[in-house]
């Protein structure tokens, strides 16, 4: 009994889970004691970091749940940062411009962020272009096809469309008070979100296929799963959530942007794979994806706290992402290791 509460133990310690409890909490500790010491005034522990911390990630906690699906069945799509500043300029232009109710306009725009994804599926399946070069070329397009969005009756591009919408404003900025903390709706929507996808993943058959994908894509053919289905369904998956995240956006701000989004190309996929997420598939869930978010989020606010630099921020942002791959490739090495190959 007493070896295998060790094991337990052991095992819990070697986990990514532990590590990025440990240094979530090293994070945490290290912002609040150094935060007034660098400079005057600033301070880490309150409640209006932590309220505004989960609120910064209900955007890329989207981006990383659709990254981190298909990454985990061995794919990837590098436009979604682009489909979410697509979908929030169609809401944005949609309303300001085409005389659409809002929530036409958010149909419209998840409709076409459906397609979208359907395209990138078509590409990868039915044309057999690598992801990262069919979702790259679509970013590219979303790009040109947004500045037509974005173009008024003066055939002026603009920038920023800026609109007025009290019912999405309403529905965006609903909240909930939980123990004298004020709790966006859509913070809790990305907590119910990461529930279902993580008991997805982890509990149901379409789950460990998706993890069998992701590790033999032979075995996973030769035992009857319809790679291409799924395929399209993960894609499909992955732009809807990456529009929702634009909407979210662009309610909050009340403008359509064709910079939306930039700042987190990379954010879910370096979230998923902090978390556990292989870049190669077949390991990792939701959990650690979520402790990854909030890592990087921890990470980000600390630093504005502080008043790094932006581009100093950026900097150490990539890094982060070089440490995430890094660790990654280590992990996969010994796992080959472990398997004999």
């Amino acid at each position: 009994m007493e070896k295998q509460r060790v094991s337990q133990l052991q095992r819990i310690v070697r986990s990514k889970a532990f590590t990025l409890f440990v240094l979530l909490a090293v994070l945490i500790l290290g912002f609040g004691f150094l935060s007034p010491v660098i400079k005057r005034g600033a301070v880490f522990f309150q409640a209006n970091t932590l309220k505004t911390t989960l609120q910064d990630l209900s955007i890329p906690a989207f981006l990383a749940i659709g990254a981190g699906c298909l990454m985990v069945s061995g794919s990837l799509d590098f436009s979604q940062a682009r489909v979410g500043a697509f979908a929030g300029i169609i809401v944005a232009a949609g309303v300001q411009w085409w005389g659409l109710s809002w929530y036409v306009a958010v149909i419209l725009a998840l409709a076409l962020s459906a397609g979208i994804g359907l395209i990138n599926a078509i590409l990868v399946n039915e044309l057999k272009f690598q992801p990262f070069i069919a979702t790259m070329a679509m970013s590219s397009i979303i790009y040109a096809v947004m500045y037509l969005a974005a173009t008024d009756k003066t055939s002026q591009v603009q920038s920023t469309i800026n609109f007025t919408s009290p019912g999405l404003s309403k529905v965006i900025s609903w909240s909930v008070t939980l123990g004298g903390l004020e709790l966006p709706g859509t913070v809790l929507l990305l907590i119910v979100a990461f529930i279902v996808y993580g008991l997805v993943l982890s509990k149901t058959r379409f789950g460990r296929q998706l993890y069998l994908l992701g590790g033999n894509a032979t075995a996973a053919r030769l035992s009857g799963i319809n790679a291409k289905k799924t395929s399209y369904f993960l894609f499909i998956n992955c732009s809807i959530l990456s529009g929702l995240a634009g909407i979210i956006y662009t309610g909050r701000s009340n403008q359509g942007s064709l910079l939306a989004l930039a700042n987190d190309q990379f954010t879910g996929m370096t979230a998923a794979i902090l978390g556990g997420i292989s870049f190669g598939g077949g390991s990792g869930g939701m959990g650690g994806a979520f402790l990854g978010l909030l890592v990087i989020k921890t990470f980000s606010k600390g630093l504005a706290i502080i008043n790094v630099n932006t581009y100093l921020t950026n900097v150490l942002s990539g890094a982060l992402l070089l440490a995430a791959l890094t660790l990654d490739y280590f992990s996969q090495r010994r796992q080959m290791k472990r398997i004999g190959i």
